[in-house]
Parts: structure tokens; C-alpha cells; sequence
């Protein structure tokens, strides 16, 4: 499951996993992105995966998805994953999305060093509806 939240200055959206990170998750991760993206125009994004509890997407479904073309092209994207097995998985991910001549995005251990990282000192992220 996932909420999203939007920091309207600089143009960050935010998107916070909790309990089992499904492939269903991702496959509506991307709707709402298309959706928000449609209504906003283009955002930096931040994925943060600090609260899950396990993650059960399958090692070739991370790799597929990674060799896709982003859906906001140019854009910075920060993934914050504290677990070290996640965490290579979420490389994984970044290095698919650079081998296909996407922007990578960037893989932290901590939603601070995501925040340095994407310029924000004081975030004012705002929940936003179901899309």
C-alpha cells in the first residue's frame, strides 16, 4: 500500500510504501504518477520504502520495469530503502534505468539524505486524494 503526498515548492512528489510491497503496487504507482503528472506537469519524485514490511515483488519484475522508459523523463528521483536486500534490488532497478538512457535515480538509506539530496530543508508535503 501507498499514500501520496505533493511539496508544492519544490515541485517533489512523494510516494510513502507501507506493509507488503506488491507488483499490483507498482502497476498502480504508475496510473496515479501518469494521472498526477497530467493534472501538475513534470515533478522530481521520492520513493520511500522506510515502512515496509516485506517485499514481495519478484527479482525479474524489478529488472523488467527498470529497462521501461521513466514516465517523467529528466526528472530527479530519490528512493530511500533502510533494508540492505531491498536496497540492492532498488540499485538494481537504478542501474536498468540508466543502462536505458533514463535519468538514474539516485538510492539512499535514509529519507535525510534524500531530503539533502533533492534540496529540501523544510518540506511541506501535502497528502493527496486517492487518484
Amino acid at each position: 500500500m501507498f499514500t501520496l503526498a505533493f511539496e508544492r515548492t519544490h515541485r517533489v512528489l512523494l510516494a510513502r510504501f507501507t506493509g507488503v510491497f506488491t507488483s499490483e503496487d507498482i502497476v498502480q504507482l504508475d496510473r496515479a504518477v501518469i494521472a498526477f503528472v497530467a493534472q501538475e506537469g513534470p515533478v522530481r519524485g521520492l520513493m520511500d520504502f522506510s515502512s515496509i514490511e516485506a517485499f514481495a515483488v519478484p527479482h525479474t519484475l524489478v529488472a523488467a520495469r527498470g529497462r521501461l522508459r521513466e514516465i517523467v523523463p529528466g526528472q530527479q528521483r530519490v528512493i530511500v530503502v533502510p533494508n540492505m536486500e531491498i536496497y540492492e534490488l532498488a540499485r538494481l532497478y537504478a542501474s536498468q534505468q540508466r543502462d536505458v538512457g533514463n535519468l538514474e535515480p539516485l538510492v539512499v538509506h535514509s529519507l535525510g539524505d534524500a531530503y539533502r539530496l533533492l534540496g529540501l530543508e523544510r518540506p511541506d508535503f501535502q497528502p493527496l486524494p486517492d487518484m
